[in-house]
């Protein structure tokens, strides 16, 4: 039996435990009619669903009769909540909030926001501490009070500012709230493309290697946290037009072995994993081709959000003649860049919200695999799908479940949700 792994940090860990001996084996030409295929470490997958990941792989990797080495099958999967527990540009948005991590003048800052925010309130559930509700329009205003005035006294650095100096500060203390509170409403409001588009144009003026030093230092910190619901606060000595709020996120990121030996699976079996996801694509590709965090994935095989950049800076809008990774967006992608391959996903694994075109627009696709997590409503088809197939000998949609308190996978469909104790099917 294989020791316990920590979902921290497991990267040298399962490397040395799995790929090592695998990689040695390599070494030595065989005929794949000599050996075995290679099998999925049990860990903690649901059975049913390791079966039928193992079942596909078998039937259309390289030892299986008819595999053909110029048409490689390949598998796409999400990056956030899929690959991680956790959602990497959410986690780098919340550091760069607490480290103040940007760049751009105060006038050049408020093109990124939504300024075309209604003079109307925003729904119900957003309301100052005093019970009133908040105009969309006002707390673009604060925020951009609060802006300049850390602006003013930090300037503007590519590197972290140490949190002890900024914790006690009540400008970034009501900056920080009223930015989770903001990109919650725009969700809300305008829906998830247009926040998740809405966070990675605070990255502009950022150069590439600024991106990857501060999503490095976030996943090094977010890593390191205990997983739980945190509230930030706007002070009472800075009301603004709102009023004192509060809000309430998600601190959670973990690795997940599951995801690191299957990617090494299927690689042995001659299957490309191929990671499109709605993150920044510089952001993502820093964890998925890490051997320090165990992923090992290839870089051309990873595709996400993209920037314009303008002498080496990233511009507040996106690329060019490129689709944005969610929904028709992610669909749009695989078709392009996996066009040479003349076939469909042989398989599609499934955690974020922004995938329920992609696992429409492929019915030959043989299995599809989903987290068990709370989703839009576009997704669950795809998760009752799988429920109704529980059982069957051959699904083509399986579940994977988890314990979001401590971000691990268990060895079931059935997951526990943040703050629960039971488990739970879509």
């Amino acid at each position: 039996m294989l020791p316990s792994l920590s979902r921290r940090f497991f990267g040298l860990g399962l490397t040395g435990l799995l790929a090592t001996p695998r990689l040695a084996r390599a070494a030595t030409p065989l005929m794949t009619s000599d050996v075995p295929p290679p099998t999925l470490e049990v860990l903690k997958w649901a059975p049913a669903t390791r079966a039928a990941l193992q079942s596909v792989m078998d039937a259309h990797g390289h030892y299986a009769e008819g595999y053909d080495p110029n048409q490689r099958p390949y598998a796409v999967f999400d990056w956030d909540e899929t690959a991680i527990v956790g959602n990497v540009q959410e986690t780098l948005f919340h550091f760069m909030l607490e480290h103040f991590s940007f760049l751009l003048p105060a006038e050049q800052f408020r093109h990124l926001l939504h300024v075309g925010g209604s003079e109307h309130p925003l729904p119900a559930q957003f309301k100052n501490l005093a019970g009133q509700p908040i105009i969309f329009s006002d707390l673009i205003q604060d925020i951009l009070e609060d802006y300049r005035a850390l602006a003013a006294h930090y300037g503007h650095m590519p590197h972290p500012l140490p949190r002890e100096e900024l914790a006690e500060d009540p400008a970034l203390q009501a900056f920080r709230a009223r930015m989770v509170l903001y990109h919650q409403a725009l969700r809300a409001v305008h829906g998830e493309e247009a926040a998740q588009r809405g966070i990675i144009r605070l990255l502009a003026g950022q150069t590439v290697q600024d991106v990857v030093a501060l999503t490095r230092a976030a996943n090094e910190s977010a890593l390191g946290q205990s997983i739980e619901r945190v509230t930030w606060k706007s002070p009472a000595t800075r009301p603004g037009r709102t009023g004192p709020l509060s809000v309430t996120l998600t601190q959670t990121l973990r690795l997940t072995p599951e995801m690191a030996d299957l990617f090494q699976i299927l690689q042995e079996q001659g299957i490309d994993p191929v990671i499109c996801t709605s993150s920044l694509e510089e952001s993502v590709a820093i964890f998925a081709t890490s051997a320090e965090y165990g992923y090992n994935l290839r870089r051309e095989h990873i595709f996400g959000a993209r920037l314009s950049q303008h002498k080496k800076l990233y511009d507040p809008t996106e690329e060019a003649n490129y689709p944005f990774p969610f929904g028709v967006g992610k669909t749009a992608i695989i078709h392009t860049h996996m066009a040479h391959r003349k076939q469909p996903p042989l398989i599609i694994f499934a955690g974020e919200d922004s995938s329920g075109h992609l696992l429409s627009a492929f019915p030959e696709t043989p299995l599809c695999c989903l987290i068990n997590r709370k989703q839009t409503v576009e997704m669950q088809p795809f998760l009752q799908k799988a429920v109704q197939q529980r059982g069957m000998a051959t699904p083509r949609f399986v579940l994977q479940g988890r314990d979001e308190n401590t971000g691990e996978w268990r060895p079931d469909e059935a997951s526990i949700f943040l703050g629960e104790t039971s488990p739970h099917l879509p």
